[in-house]
């Protein structure tokens, strides 16, 4: 709710344009108060903070015309913005209710009262009316955008695919990678509805739409995985670090489990040392010392090497952990107190973090919560990382 003072100051310039109007245009009959009287009655109504009955005189004392139709929009958006989705609703379902107005007209008024239903949450009436407009061929770009808004809200994520692809012949740009994920989230209805083969062929279908879209790899090595091809679902976790070399840590536990499947610690070998050689993260090095620590015993050295060049408190607790039986007795209650701590800081802090709006959390979001934009939460590599000297 407005303070009466404050919304008297941002709709006072409105109420004079709306005086000056009548004084030119209109000579009311004798038996109707003059709309100077009129006017003064709104404002009044205004200082008073009673901005309902404000509204109805300013709408009855404006005809609605190709002349004035800005400045009852204007209004109407005015409230919309500042929180008062009632009063806009009024004054744009006023418009669309008016029999004289051009079809151009009430196709504004129109948008403009999906915008409000929008805001308000009456998702089935903004849908409706954006539709509408789309049939005649009106906002198309704005339209096509706010259905898109209110399918995903509602996760009808066919009816969001059907109107990406609308918006792609609008635009004339590629809508790949959203449209990507559109058809990785109806894999994963699929999966969760015990369909494996109809969540296989969207995962099919998002590749191909997006070659690099590491979520639809993931998907797709999980569902290989749950049938026991395991040396499918290894070369599906394998595409990863060429779609996106960030996100290489994701498949590490995955790619464990296959492995472990098939009973091939000489090939789990391989492939960490293979991926740790090529990417600088530091779960892909620890990875890959863990198992050089269980198969070889040299896993503590390595680590070392890597600190050197690469300051980092994930690697530097795995080597606590490595290197913790060989602690000497002097050395051995501080360095347990170190590493509870480093375990404590690194367990509680952000693992994926999202590059558009800074939200981050433990949890991996294909959209962002916050912002809503898609594959923009990125893993984070060592959430505390120390800076080199």
């Amino acid at each position: 709710m407005f303070d009466a003072f404050g919304l008297t100051l941002l709709l006072l310039p409105l109420a004079t344009a709306f005086g000056w109007y009548l004084h030119s245009r209109f000579k009311p009959p004798e038996e109707q108060p003059p709309p100077k009287t009129q006017y003064l009655q709104g404002v009044q109504h205004l200082v008073n903070d009673e901005t309902d009955k404000a509204i109805d005189v300013f709408i009855k004392l404006l005809d609605v015309d190709h002349d004035t139709l800005d400045t009852h929009l204007a209004l109407g958006s005015l409230f919309r913005r500042r929180g008062e989705v009632d009063r806009a609703l009024r004054i744009h379902q006023n418009l669309v209710a008016r029999a004289n107005l051009a079809p151009k007209h009430r196709n504004r008024a129109r948008y403009e009262l999906a915008q409000d239903y929008l805001k308000a949450g009456v998702l089935d009436r903004a849908e409706s009316l954006y539709r509408e407009l789309l049939e005649q061929g009106m906002f198309q770009d704005k339209a096509l955008a706010a259905l898109i808004s209110i399918y995903e809200k509602e996760r009808d994520w066919g009816k969001a695919l059907e109107a990406t692809r609308k918006q792609e012949g609008a635009l004339g740009r590629s809508q790949r990678e959203r449209i990507a994920q559109y058809m990785c989230e109806l894999a994963e209805e699929a999966i969760w509805k015990h369909e494996p083969k109809t969540a296989a062929q969207w995962l099919k279908k998002a590749l191909a739409e997006n070659r690099d879209c590491v979520r639809a790899s993931l998907l797709q090595a999980r569902l290989l995985q749950d049938e026991g091809d395991h040396r499918g679902a290894i070369k599906a976790l394998l595409r990863v670090p060429k779609q996106d070399a960030q996100f290489v840590g994701e498949i590490i536990a995955p790619l464990k489990k296959a492995f472990q499947a098939l009973d091939d610690q000489a090939g789990l070998t391989e492939k960490l040392g293979s991926l740790a050689s090529s990417s600088p993260l530091a779960a892909v090095q620890v990875a890959n010392a863990r198992q050089l620590h269980a198969t070889r015993g040299n896993g503590d050295a390595y680590l070392a090497d890597f600190l050197a060049e690469a300051p980092s408190w994930t690697a530097f607790l795995a080597l606590l952990e490595l290197t913790d039986a060989a602690a000497s007795p002097t050395l051995a209650a501080p360095l347990d107190s170190l590493q509870t701590a480093l375990h404590h800081t690194l367990n509680t802090a952000p693992l994926y973090r999202c590059e558009h709006c800074g939200f981050a959390g433990r949890g991996m979001h294909w959209q962002c919560p916050s912002c809503l934009h898609w594959e923009s939460v990125l893993p984070v590599d060592d959430v505390t990382k120390p800076k080199a000297g």
